[in-house]
């Protein structure tokens, strides 16, 4: 389990979204489960606590039960925007209320219609997550980074503006001063890649005026 590679369209992983960190790890498991180049892959997976603990060790054998049902608790309610030809898309990851069978330590749930294109048919314009590489973060904010920086791994570099760091995010309406910014995201994400990743990451910061603009992110691989 820890060997499945999640893919994601380019759009997908540079869309506004916020999930909770087991919600990010049950995506990414039944993501690592979807054939990228199947034009008629099943929208239906059931994992088992087993399996989420495989692929996330760090949460312990004893609680891979609990953690999983909190990450169906509220996954149905999740949107997305995605920016797509100069307009917004706001889709559901799943279908329906995800279902836990209790007693039985796993949980099905069912992908959106939507949001299948962002997961399949991915012929160009797509970024493969390897599992193990992020099986350590402990932080949702962490493995949103490593996605937007390994989508730029053949370069090793990327500059995002501010503004849309926080539109990725969906902290809009959070950490308004950079102090807070850096404090709260930047810097513990920052740390965790670097200490329990597959990359060594450093940060530069832009300023127009005497405001922080932009954020230079250079990596690469340890």
């Amino acid at each position: 389990m820890k060997n499945l590679v999640a893919y994601k369209s380019n759009s997908l992983i540079e869309a506004s979204y916020k999930l909770s960190l087991q919600e990010q790890r049950l995506l990414l498991v039944c993501i690592g489960k979807i054939n990228p180049l199947d034009t008629t892959q099943n929208k239906t997976f059931q994992i088992t606590s087993q399996e989420f603990f495989n692929a996330f060790p760090d949460m312990g054998k004893e609680n891979a039960e609990r953690r999983l049902q909190e990450a169906s608790d509220k996954l149905a309610e999740r949107w997305i925007y995605i920016q797509w030809q100069h307009k917004e898309e706001k889709i559901r990851w799943v279908q329906g209320q995800v279902k836990y069978f209790t007693g039985e330590a796993k949980i099905e749930l069912v992908f959106s219609d939507l949001i299948m294109p962002y997961l399949t048919q991915l012929k160009n314009k797509f970024t493969g997550i390897s599992i193990k590489n992020i099986s350590s973060l402990k932080r949702t904010y962490s493995i949103r980074l490593y996605e937007l920086l390994i989508q730029y791994k053949e370069v090793g570099y990327r500059k995002i503006t501010v503004e849309a760091f926080r539109s990725m995010l969906n902290i809009e309406n959070k950490y308004e001063h950079f102090k807070d910014l850096n404090k709260f995201i930047l810097l513990p994400a920052l740390h965790e890649l670097n200490t329990k990743s597959d990359i060594t990451v450093n940060l530069h910061r832009e300023k127009k005026g005497r405001k922080i603009s932009a954020l230079l992110f250079s990596f690469k691989e340890k």
